[in-house]
């Protein structure tokens, strides 16, 4: 089937057609009218598919590579908010190995193969991120006619258990907030008092920060050189400050003067990208003589010693952190209270929600 089609950028009006599985736009050159349109409808369009029907443009080097159809994947993406990561995903880890091939000689073995290979250098969940966006393209092939079944589909990972992180302990917060200096102690410090990401640390501004009501909105994230709003709805949030942040704060007000909290000492702009984090991070790591864990572990930290603490239950401390209820605490930090329950009041009558003083 022959549509007509208008380019964002264009004036002129396109014939779209696939062949092959590949999508062909050709320009009439007409300007995008009434008049036109029915002309392109008469006189352009039954030529051209009498063209097709007679094989003109039925080719045998019509492009069938993986690389065209990542291509249509990726245009799938285009109006996400995620699309920078998938674009990345795609061309960084996918297009090196698989972009060039004929996407029908690409065969079951090779691709778990190459996923059990990528295994050796990142995370499993991270490895079936990436099978998934494999299997989408090549969802996109069949769709497209030119497979008959996604030699990708539901390929077994070896099994691999999940590693789990530690949390610093109270002696090793105290430890990296005393050897550090400057803008990274008062950032480990907004990390260590909020629990919020490093992402959203970064992309604070001195507006979002109100000293008298003692709260600061989290109301963006930087990631990978953009900003734009956190992780999920839940996100977007307000979390108190506590005393102890609070001279940390001041310090950091005297030390960047932008509308930024946190900028590069070596530029005065902000920091467009965590990982800008890392030398400065291993390297008081290894100050301190600590084993390497990455930065996030401050909301790790923060969460588990509020748990602990006992003095705030798990619906506010999800508040807290951005979580939209207590689901994700209690599947990644139960373990870190293990035990709590046995140390509540014997004496309560759990009945009449009073203590007992004596049997009578």
């Amino acid at each position: 089937m022959i549509s007509i089609v208008k380019k964002s950028k264009s004036k002129n009006l396109y014939v779209q057609f696939y062949i092959d599985g590949r999508c062909i736009q050709r320009s009439t050159k007409l300007k995008d009218t009434k008049e036109n349109r029915s002309l392109i409808k008469k006189k352009v369009i039954p030529p051209l598919e009498l063209k097709i029907l007679n094989g003109e443009f039925n080719t045998k080097q019509e492009v069938k590579n993986f690389r065209f159809f990542s291509e249509r994947y990726l245009a799938q993406k285009a109006s996400l908010k995620s699309y920078r990561e998938w674009y990345n995903l795609v061309h960084n880890q996918l297009i090196p190995v698989f972009g060039e091939r004929d996407i029908t000689s690409i065969k079951r073995y090779e691709i778990t193969e190459w996923a059990e290979l990528r295994l050796k250098d990142i995370s499993a969940k991270r490895v079936r991120t990436i099978l998934n966006v494999i299997s989408a393209i090549f969802n996109i092939a069949v769709d497209y006619e030119v497979l008959g079944v996604n030699p990708s589909r539901s390929i077994k990972l070896p099994f691999h258990l999940k590693e789990e992180f530690e949390p610093f302990t109270q002696d090793e917060v105290g430890l990296l907030l005393e050897q550090s200096n400057g803008w990274l102690k008062n950032y480990l410090a907004f990390a260590f008092f909020t629990g919020a990401r490093p992402g959203e640390l970064l992309a604070l501004q001195w507006s979002d920060i109100d000293l008298d009501a003692r709260i600061i909105a989290i109301e963006r994230r930087v990631k990978k050189g953009a900003i734009d709003t956190p992780k999920t709805k839940s996100s977007i949030r307000e979390v108190p400050i506590f005393e102890s942040l609070v001279p940390y704060i001041k310090n950091q007000m005297r030390t960047s003067k932008e509308k930024w909290v946190f900028t590069n000492p070596n530029t005065g702009n902000m920091f467009f990208s965590t990982e800008r984090l890392a030398t400065p991070w291993r390297q008081l790591l290894k100050e301190c003589k600590m084993e390497y864990k990455i930065i996030y572990t401050t909301r790790h930290t923060f969460i588990t010693t509020m748990l602990k603490s006992g003095k705030m239950n798990m619906l506010t401390i999800a508040q807290m952190v951005g979580h939209k209820n207590t689901e994700m605490i209690v599947k990644n930090y139960a373990r870190f209270i293990k035990g709590e329950h046995l140390k509540v009041n014997r004496d309560t009558d759990i009945f009449t929600d009073k203590t007992t003083d004596s049997v009578g």
